[in-house]
């Protein structure tokens, strides 16, 4: 099963949902280059980190927000990342739990990009993936010199490019991570339990930021 593809029916589900995950929409750059994409998405996280503590983690998280869902596809990393038990849900709450799951994205990244100590972003080549795909391949430098492999796969759909997963040290699915992460929880609970799982994330990242 392609997981990256939407019914029709799952589609006009969350098309509601989909314009609060775009609050501004004059931000999108229907041109823009995979490469691009994460250069702007690098430039805001390290501006929120070199201005931290001025922001404040409400700060970080409305300036993360709307470059976050100009270069992800997050509807479509929701999806990936709950896995078959998506198919069984009614559109509510397929609506609620990808709410629930882009607050969770963007809120990670405003509470662990909080502050500078001399970390540096390198983006590096992007290369084809397959079935009209492309990788992006980066570094994070931490403050010690060591480097973290990040890898942003994209697909173009729909006359944009949008990320759909990332590779954490270069060759870990997030998606697979958080699919294998939520697995149980929707399994046992539906997507109530998810929802659940995830705001309570969200207070545990809130207050480590």
């Amino acid at each position: 099963m392609n997981m990256s593809k939407f019914s029709r029916r799952e589609a006009l589900a969350v098309i509601g949902v989909a314009t609060l995950l775009r609050p501004d929409m004059a931000f999108a750059q229907a041109a823009a280059e995979p490469i691009d994409l994460i250069k702007a998405f690098y430039a805001t996280l390290l501006d929120c980190m070199q201005h931290g503590a001025e922001l404040g983690f409400d700060g970080r998280y409305q300036k993360i927000e709307p470059v976050l869902n100009n270069t992800f596809d997050v509807a479509t990393m929701c999806k990936i990342s709950v896995g078959p038990e998506w198919t069984k849900m009614t559109g509510d709450k397929k609506g609620a739990v990808l709410v629930t799951f882009n607050k969770y994205m963007v809120t990670t990244y405003a509470a662990r990009f909080k502050s500078f100590k001399n970390q540096k972003f390198e983006v590096g080549e992007a290369k084809p993936a397959g079935d009209g795909r492309t990788l992006v391949e980066s570094k994070l430098f931490r403050s010690n010199g060591e480097a973290v492999e990040l890898n942003y796969l994209f697909r173009y759909n729909k006359d944009v490019w949008r990320v759909i997963d990332i590779y954490l040290s270069g060759s870990i699915s997030q998606m697979a991570q958080m699919r294998s992460d939520f697995a149980k929880t929707v399994v046992d609970g539906g997507p109530d339990a998810l929802i659940k799982s995830l705001e309570q994330k969200i207070e545990d990242l809130k207050k480590e930021a």
